[in-house]
């Protein structure tokens, strides 16, 4: 519900014009209980009509009657320590975010250390890359990266992943598969100088 329906509703419910709906409404944080209750103690609420029932409405919006809890009005000390309080949350969960982005930074850091990317040249191991270190080329220097990486699969390289993470067959077996297809590639064009 927008601020615009909170005020109609409480003008509906008490007796007052709408900029004091409106200030009772941002007095009390928007909340329309709070702010029905202040009006309430300040005598502006109107009698509930009887309902279709024949029943009264309910005691505690009936003019004259107490709130349910008298500390819960805005602008009394208990108030102010609850808005302290949503502050200090609001802030918690500030650092919570940050909190959050920190470990999973962390987290990707650590993948990216487990797992490496494994550079060979006809079968044999030149290099392990720690997978971070190669996202950390591919953001850096995409444009020279990716074609030498292209280039050097026709030169016998090949590429595989190791790790508890990326080393699993389904990942090896699509690097493979680029290996293979420029090995057919290559095996083509001799075919044809023949």
């Amino acid at each position: 519900m927008d601020h615009l329906e909170k005020v109609e509703k409480l003008r509906q419910r008490a007796d007052v014009s709408y900029e004091e709906a409106k200030k009772a409404l941002e007095e009390c944080d928007w909340d329309m209980l709070d702010a029905l209750v202040k009006l309430e103690t300040q005598g502006k609420v109107k009698d509930v009509p009887k309902q279709e029932s024949g029943q009264e409405g309910s005691a505690d919006t009936a003019q004259g009657s107490q709130p349910a809890h008298p500390l819960t009005v805005c602008g009394t000390e208990e108030s102010g320590r609850q808005d302290e309080n949503k502050k200090q949350s609001r802030g918690k969960q500030g650092d919570n975010f940050f909190t959050k982005l920190g470990r999973a930074i962390k987290y990707l850091v650590k993948k990216g250390c487990d797992n490496s990317l494994v550079i060979k040249q006809h079968g044999q191991p030149l290099m392990d890359l720690p997978v971070i270190a190669f996202i950390i080329l591919l953001i850096l220097f995409f444009w020279v990266v990716v074609p030498i990486m292209v280039i050097s699969l026709f030169f016998d390289f090949s590429y595989n992943f190791k790790g508890a993470d990326l080393g699993k067959e389904q990942v090896n077996r699509a690097m493979d598969s680029a290996t293979e297809a420029v090995n057919n590639f290559k095996s083509e064009i001799k075919k044809d100088d023949r």
